[in-house]
């Protein structure tokens, strides 16, 4: 395939060799655990191993295991026994695997922990982040509970995402403006509850919100504060009101949080740099008043997540109060940057308040980063699967052959309790339609395919117009992310196929709840032509997958 017009960076190009190669070193090079657990999420007096690997360029002579399982009150230590070594050529070195085993931790407990090496000399070094002393080194955290299973409505949901300063106004009222697409434009919460019955009307019975906490921005990613609902886009009441609304015709509503970072113009921030010392240790410092920001943008402050940080107790608070006001999950924003042991306390927080809560992350990395997230959260955002309908339909650098190697091994790694919302495009990429040039029919195929798949479907607000854009988010010149957040069209805008794809897809998921374990079989492959068997127990389905050029057909037969 010939290079595309506008390239997808899904991941950063860690799917590339040469980036995809220097971030394998990283994780690989030292002493790493990275939460390898087996079974990945263990549950009360059920045993289970922990392994950690060391390479060759460390004269590693031991690997040690200090944990707790009293919240710190006592500790005890434990080695790691060595098993083979294996050969890594990437890291042009040998691999060792260590391995701790355990007969099994009382339900409800937790298990706090650190891992080390012995180096000669009587130095150490720890696990994951290569720290020489535990004080700074990562720490581990494993919740053993029945609790944290992903609940049953999640397996059923169809999800709009809305982003809400884009969506409506609402009646009697204009945008603020159209012309600046880093500006508000005047989107409300108010103009979401308008729009409730053509939302259900669509066949989505499940809403994700963009961050509607208060912001100094038009997207919400970086709050100032996570208790109050920001006022451009309405009040608590409203917000309380869309949430009945929505429950009353059968619909979830999912809040957008962020933890990995606020605001600038948050006020516990804005006294730290002012000088005063409790407020320091909401945040993470260079040296102060040099702080860490998310990916060095100065308006996004990393927060200090550590156990005993008054950020964290904070962000807890903020969790169980959006729950008790109505919230039914949260989407996790940047969830790979807070500490994984972080999200165990989180998750424990939103069940104690709703045990029927759906959590998922945003983790924008490997396979096997996102897995490692499992017992911290129900899931991770599916952006393999994502990756696989962009290439395949919209940019055409996937073969229907790839496609189907991919389909056939789609539970190959990920434990099958971990919930994988997937989704053809969202804010932070070029919308789907856009990327595909414009064809309606290789949208509609990617949708029909997207709700055959075992994930819960997200659908991006406006497919159902099959909303455009102006230019690619990587041209030059562009607006980055906000290139593919223009607004919707409630006056003449219009429906188009892809609105009624939804509709029918919607439909024939629900009355095939089987379709969220199916397995899929390639039965016939051409180079314009993939047929599949997908199947679960006793049912079973044909799905045929045709593309003569541009244009795209995906049917069941």
């Amino acid at each position: 395939m010939g290079k595309h017009l506008y390239p997808d960076h899904l991941f950063g190009d860690l799917d590339q060799p040469a980036k995809g190669s220097l971030h394998y070193i990283t994780q690989n090079r030292g002493l790493h655990h990275a939460y390898r657990v087996s079974p990945w999420h263990p549950e009360p007096d059920q045993p289970f191993r922990l392994t950690v690997s060391s390479s060759s360029d460390l004269p590693v002579q031991g690997v040690w295991l200090r944990y707790s399982l009293d919240q710190g009150k006592s500790w005890q230590e434990k080695p790691f026994e060595p098993v083979a070594w294996r050969w890594d050529t990437l890291l042009w070195g040998w691999l060792r695997d260590w391995e701790a085993d355990f007969v099994g931790v009382p339900a409800e407990s937790e298990m706090i922990y650190q891992i080390w090496a012995e180096l000669p000399g009587g130095e150490q070094l720890f696990a994951d982040n290569q720290a020489a002393e535990s004080g700074t080194a990562t720490i581990f955290r494993l919740w053993f509970t029945h609790r944290n299973q992903t609940p049953r409505w999640a397996d059923s949901a169809i999800v709009y995402q809305i982003f809400v300063d884009r969506f409506n106004p609402g009646a009697g009222k204009t945008w603020l403006q159209t012309a600046d697409l880093t500006r508000p434009f005047g989107g409300t919460l108010r103009g979401v509850i308008e729009k409730l019955d053509h939302i259900k009307d669509l066949g989505f019975n499940t809403l994700w919100l963009t961050p509607v906490f208060a912001s100094p921005s038009h997207h919400g990613y970086d709050i100032s504060d996570y208790f109050k609902v920001e006022p451009r886009l309405g009040t608590e009441a409203d917000l309380r009101e869309l949430l009945d609304t929505a429950h009353s015709k059968g619909l979830r509503v999912l809040l957008d949080f962020v933890a990995n970072h606020c605001s600038n113009q948050h006020a516990r921030f804005l006294s730290a740099l002012a000088g005063e010392k409790a407020d320091m240790a909401w945040f993470r410092w260079k040296k102060w008043p040099e702080y860490q920001s998310f990916y060095d943008v100065p308006g996004m402050p990393c927060l200090n997540l550590a156990p005993g940080s008054p950020a964290r107790d904070h962000l807890l608070e903020a969790a169980r109060y959006w729950l008790r006001f109505g919230a039914d999950g949260f989407r996790l924003d940047y969830a790979n940057g807070p500490a994984r042991e972080f999200w165990v306390a989180f998750q424990r927080a939103c069940l104690d308040v709703n045990p029927e809560c759906w959590t998922f992350g945003e983790i924008v990395a490997p396979a096997d980063e996102q897995i490692s997230f499992a017992g911290s959260m129900h899931g991770a955002l599916d952006f393999q699967t994502c990756q696989a309908l962009r290439e395949t339909f919209a940019t055409g650098q996937w073969s229907l052959s790839r496609l189907a190697g991919y389909l056939e091994n789609y539970w190959a790694a990920y434990p099958r309790g971990f919930s994988r919302p997937a989704f053809i495009d969202n804010h932070d990429m070029n919308r789907f339609f856009f990327a595909a040039g414009n064809s309606p029919s290789a949208q509609e195929a990617a949708l029909r395919l997207l709700y055959l798949l075992p994930g819960a479907p997200i659908v991006y607000y406006g497919s159902e117009q099959e909303l455009t854009q102006r230019q690619s988010i990587h041209a030059g010149g562009a607006l980055g992310f906000d290139e593919a957040r223009p607004k919707m069209d409630w006056h003449t805008g219009s429906e188009h196929g892809s609105a009624n794809v939804m509709r029918e897809m919607a439909a024939f998921r629900q009355a095939n709840a089987w379709l969220t374990g199916a397995r899929w079989h390639t039965l016939e492959l051409a180079p314009e032509m993939a047929c599949f068997e997908v199947s679960n127990g006793g049912e079973r389905l044909k799905v045929e997958i045709i593309s003569k050029g541009k244009h795209w057909h995906l049917s069941l037969i």
